[in-house]
């Protein structure tokens, strides 16, 4: 019974922690959160739960609550509960309460924030520390040329200049290597992590062997999702839009390459 409690009593502990993950690794990071090891998942819990605890600890202290660490050390090691402990939790069970919640909530909203001020100020392109293992956001994006390694840089244009991103995928079919090309407009992510499809718009084709002839036939439809298991390798081209004046004082939008 005592393991039982431990047991609850650790996840509980860990609780603010798993929370913060949970509200960190968010939209296109999501799969993030749920393919790491135990291992992992049990460290990077326990590092923000500490740091709540902390500052939690020396928040209600100033109300002249106290954490007793002695009994919280003997119910997270299993070892025999003092009576104590118990008339301890009885007689302050909606303050301890709302310790718990508000440790949530800080969990909550330091794992929301903290990864909005990291993709606000691009600490994940800058730094590999914070770096999302989401390798294909940053190329679908185009954020991988904000990478202190990458050898290709935007000489005059920045990443925030993509107004769009055209896909070529070669894909091998039984009639033969088929080449769609189209405007990306989302990608699906497996539960691994990896690749699971890809959405195009404005979607065309041709035939690999027609490749002196470059016939390219349009694709009837909004969208067309290609599997990444038919895929044999992608080709991405990054534009911008430009207004270039036209006659009659009209303007013309054209498309051009990220420089």
């Amino acid at each position: 019974m005592n393991i039982a409690l431990s047991t609850v009593f650790i996840f509980l502990v860990l609780l603010p922690g798993i929370v913060f993950r949970k509200f960190y690794y968010t939209e296109e990071f999501s799969k993030q959160y749920f393919k790491q090891n135990f291992f992992s998942v049990f460290f990077s819990s326990f590092v923000p739960s500490a740091l709540i605890h902390i500052l939690l600890s020396g928040v209600v202290g100033i109300f002249g609550y106290i954490v007793r660490l002695d009994l919280i050390g003997q119910m997270l090691t299993a070892k025999d509960f003092p009576e104590n402990a118990f008339s301890n939790l009885q007689d302050n069970r909606i303050e301890v309460a709302s310790y718990f919640i508000a440790s949530v909530l800080i969990g909550l909203i330091s794992g929301y924030f903290s990864k909005k001020i990291v993709r606000h100020f691009l600490w994940d392109t800058k730094y590999k520390l914070f770096r999302f293992r989401n390798a294909w956001h940053y190329i679908f994006s185009g954020e991988f040329f904000d990478f202190p390694r990458a050898s290709f840089d935007l000489l005059e244009d920045e990443v925030e200049n993509i107004d769009f991103v055209y896909v070529d995928a070669l894909i091998e079919s039984p009639e033969g290597s088929i080449i769609y090309d189209g405007a990306l407009v989302d990608y699906e992510l497996s539960n691994d992590g990896g690749l699971e499809s890809i959405t195009l718009k404005n979607a065309q084709r041709r035939m690999m062997n027609d490749d002196d002839k470059k016939n390219y036939y349009d694709i009837p439809g909004h969208i067309l999702i290609i599997p990444y298991k038919s895929i044999i390798n992608l080709n991405f081209s990054y534009y911008r839009l430009r207004e270039i004046e036209g006659n009659e004082d009209e303007i013309e939008i054209i498309p051009e390459l990220v420089k």
